[in-house]
């Protein structure tokens, strides 16, 4: 009995976990011309196996921002330039350097619960402190980036800011 509440928690979890990578994009801006590729659709795309990636097809067909959702499961790096939002789940932790250097400066969401992911350049960590789900968001990455995060996403986060510090 034990395991299976323990299963349902970590069920839950992970679609709390994906909700909030729903509201990530929803309080995200691209560039202009990043903006152009997103007439048809917004790509969410995921590397990896765990919890998380298997509840993102359940945001495909969601609308946000006048485009639906389309989720994706990447396997190699060369499919990575259709992505507005990528989430790497902790399987990916050999790669993740590879993964983050393949789309440096493309303007192309970040998201990982994998421990230090913002330290390591990629733009927003999930983590849990205590009971509460928190996230850090590595500003210096996502400004280069061209992606401009809203503030009120900001006001809750966790910030790595090289600028503000200068």
């Amino acid at each position: 009995m034990t395991a299976t509440v323990a299963q349902d928690s970590e069920l839950e979890a992970a679609l709390l976990k994906t909700v909030f990578i729903y509201n990530f994009a929803k309080f995200t801006r691209w560039p202009e011309n990043r903006s152009e590729t997103m007439q048809d659709s917004l790509t969410l795309c995921s590397i990896g196996d765990d919890n998380i990636t298997n509840n993102l097809p359940k945001l495909a067909g969601r609308v946000l921002r006048g485009k639906p959702i389309k989720s994706v499961k990447i396997s190699n790096e060369s499919e990575l330039s259709e992505c507005h939002v990528l989430y790497l789940a902790e399987s990916t932790q050999d790669r993740i350097q590879k993964i983050l250097q393949a789309i440096e400066t493309r303007p192309i969401l970040t998201i990982s619960e994998m421990k230090r992911f913002s330290q390591g350049g990629g733009m927003i960590e999930l983590t849990q402190d205590l009971e509460k789900l928190r996230f850090i968001i590595n500003l210096n990455t996502t400004r280069s980036s061209g992606l401009r995060l809203s503030s009120q996403l900001l006001d809750l986060a966790i910030i790595i800011d090289d600028e503000a510090q200068q």
